[in-house]
Order: structure tokens, then C-alpha cells, then sequence
């Protein structure tokens, strides 16, 4: 093969590479937000901060739930977006929602990749939040808006919330229905922790049983505790009473202390008798 055929080839081969590398990507941007939109754009001509409420943060504030509400693919073909029945299935939480109708749209268009929407929609999303008045500095922004907080924060936040509503020691949810009330209402307050919160309610209804079962435990014990001084006096107090041993001690008491003569006459051992007759009676209650 001649020299001049080798290198046409090798230029040939460089050219082919280069034109492969420089392909456009066949990714079509009007599609891929048309397919977002209809997760993230819902009623946006009457709500500038759609994008960002329903697929931003929930710093932007809940979006609408009035019936009515539209999205801007309303009345085009499904091909390129995501069906009322297909939404049904779409997260709530925004960073969750967001993460959906990426993995939704990207199976509608597979010539998409996540890069692909990130770079075609994060910032109609920040241009929507910021409309909602919350600020984002930048692109790369919406990856921290959207990843979801950690098991350990949302069982710190939810176990906050729990304390505060139930007290540190369940008082304000003796009743079952004040419990799954109050552990309902956290679960809503923790954004992002949804996959958490059965977790966090099994293991605070076991410290909750635990906590009721030590008290019952410990009124028990202070009830035993009563029970057994009670006891205790009782049998010291009838053993005081034998042969009438307390009021013949009172009496020789009443004597020495408050009779001028000692009881030597009857007036006075008669007056220390009466006295200390209380003694008596009490005695025979205790027989």
C-alpha cells in the first residue's frame, strides 16, 4: 500500500474520532422540560413558585391543592410527559419529587441522562425560587436542595418534636390516639424523612411502654414500701400494748413529771391514770 494511502487513512481515522466527540448530544431540551414541567410546573401560569415548591424546597412553601389546577403540558400529547395517573405515584417532599421525575423523563427520552436535566432545568427551578423568595446562590445549589437529610437528623429532628408534644415522659400521650396524632404531625414537619418515620414510631412506642411500665414499677414499689411501714408500725405498736406495757409507762411518766407528789396519793395516781387512758383505748382498737 502506498505512503499516501496510509496517512489519508490515519486522517480519515482522527476525523472520524473528533466528529464522534463532537456529536451534539441528541438529547432534545424542549422535550426533557416539557416531560419536568409536568411534575414540577403545575398550575405555574397562576403560581411562579410551582417549579420550586414542587421540586425545589420546602422552604418555598407547599404548593396549591385546590382542584383545577393544571400543569403546562395540559391538552399535549403524553408522549413527552408524565400522565395524571403516573403523577399519582410522584413523592410529595420536592428533593424526592425532583429525583422521580428525573428517573420518570429520563425513561421517556433515553437519549437523556440526569446531567442532561440537570443542565436544562435547575435553573428555571432557581429562577421559580427565587420568585418564591428563597435564595439560591448558584446551579450546583439544587444538588444540596434536593439530597435528602441524613437518618440520624431526621431522628433528631422527629425525636424533638415527639418531646416536645409527649413530654420526656409520655405524659401528654397516655392515650393511643394522642400518640399516633403527635407522631402523624412530626412525620410531616420532618421534610425528607418519610423512609424513617415507621422506623422512629416502632421505637418510640417501645420507649413509650417502657417508660409507662417503669412507672407502674416504681408506684408499685412506693405502694409495697407503705404497705410494709405500715405493717412494721403496727406490729410495733401492738407489741407496745402487751400487758399494757405503753400506758403503765405512761403512767409512771404522767407520775414523775407532772404530780407533785409523785402519785403518792390517789387523787394524783387516779388523775395520771385518766391521763394516760387514751393508751387504753387505743390499744384495745389494735387487738
Amino acid at each position: 500500500m502506498k505512503i499516501i494511502n496510509l496517512i489519508f487513512i490515519g486522517i480519515l481515522g482522527w476525523a472520524t474520532v473528533f466528529a464522534v466527540n463532537a456529536a451534539p448530544s441528541k438529547c432534545s431540551k424542549a422535550n426533557l422540560t416539557r416531560c419536568l414541567d409536568s411534575a414540577c410546573a403545575i398550575n405555574i401560569g397562576m403560581n411562579p413558585s410551582a417549579r420550586c415548591q414542587y421540586c425545589g424546597t420546602s422552604s418555598a412553601g407547599t404548593p396549591p391543592t385546590q382542584k383545577g389546577l393544571t400543569n403546562v403540558t395540559a391538552g399535549q400529547s403524553t408522549k413527552y410527559a408524565l400522565t395524571a395517573q403516573e403523577l399519582k405515584a410522584a413523592p410529595s417532599d420536592p428533593g424526592k419529587r425532583y429525583v422521580w421525575a428525573t428517573t420518570e423523563c429520563v425513561k421517556k427520552l433515553p437519549d437523556c441522562t440526569p446531567d442532561d436535566v440537570s443542565n436544562a432545568y435547575d435553573k428555571l427551578i432557581e429562577q421559580s425560587c427565587r420568585a418564591a423568595g428563597v435564595s439560591i446562590n448558584s446551579a450546583g445549589t439544587m444538588t444540596s436542595i434536593n439530597s435528602a437529610p441524613s437518618k440520624t437528623k431526621c431522628n433528631e429532628t422527629l425525636s424533638i418534636c415527639i418531646n416536645k408534644k409527649c413530654g420526656a415522659s409520655f405524659n401528654s400521650c397516655q392515650q393511643d390516639s394522642d400518640f399516633d396524632k403527635f407522631i402523624s404531625e412530626c412525620a410531616v414537619d420532618a421534610t425528607g424523612c418519610d423512609e424513617y418515620v415507621a422506623a422512629f414510631r416502632a421505637q418510640t412506642a417501645t420507649e413509650r411502654k417502657n417508660a409507662y411500665e417503669r412507672r407502674e414499677n416504681e408506684l408499685q414499689a412506693v405502694v409495697k414500701r407503705i404497705q410494709s411501714d405500715r405493717t412494721d408500725a403496727l406490729a410495733a405498736a401492738r407489741a407496745e400494748c402487751a400487758d399494757d406495757a405503753k400506758y403503765k409507762s405512761c403512767v409512771t411518766n404522767m407520775c414523775e413529771s407532772h404530780m407533785a407528789n409523785k402519785c403518792t396519793g390517789t387523787i394524783e395516781k387516779s388523775m395520771a391514770e385518766l391521763l394516760c387512758k387514751y393508751y387504753k383505748t387505743a390499744c384495745t382498737a389494735l387487738k
